[in-house]
């Protein structure tokens, strides 16, 4: 193996775990959790279209686990940020949605990220940045191809999830 190609593998591995330990992500509005924030703009997201919010929606566009999201839900609607509802004749059936305030708190989470990334572009450079975007769009359909074609055995974390790819971000099935 090639010295150079070594050492940018080590380099890309120490990053992602730098990443990961240090859950490099946007600052969120003051009151609740990185987790919090995203599944408020999910909800945002999916009132803005007229979806139905269910949880397991919710869930699948947040990229999280039921029971991971239920306690976030818990943590939400004690903060006064979400209300949850029994939907029709279907005991089991809930629906979601902002509290005045969550719609707030959302809005701010969005503008908070927003202008987050600018800064981070600004330091970047958009070239690099536009660089780094259609790498990382390569990275990721290269694990839907191993995963998609049964090769999960060429990445460790096995067969990839069905859930929509969040457009606003999110936390990557693999890496």
């Amino acid at each position: 193996m090639d010295e150079s190609f070594a050492e940018t593998k080590r380099g890309l591995y120490e990053l992602m775990q730098r990443m990961r330990h240090d859950r490099i992500t946007p600052p969120t509005p003051e009151g609740v959790t990185p987790s919090e924030a995203r599944t408020m703009m999910t909800v945002a997201m999916l009132e803005e279209h007229g979806e139905p919010i269910r949880p397991g929606r919710v869930a699948e566009l947040s990229h999280t686990t039921p029971s991971a999201l239920s306690q976030t839900f818990k943590a939400l609607e004690e903060k006064g940020l979400i209300e949850r509802r029994r939907a029709g004749d279907d005991y089991r059936a809930v629906t979601v949605s902002l509290t005045a305030e969550g719609r707030r708190f959302a809005a701010e989470g969005r503008r908070m990220r927003d202008e987050h990334m600018e800064q981070v572009m600004a330091f970047v450079g958009e070239e690099d940045m536009a660089h780094l975007v259609r790498i990382l769009k390569r990275v990721v359909e290269f694990h839907d191809r191993t995963h998609a074609g049964g090769e999960s055995a060429l990445c460790p974390c096995g067969p990839a999830p069905s859930a929509p790819r969040d457009p606003e971000g999110g936390d990557a099935p693999c890496a």
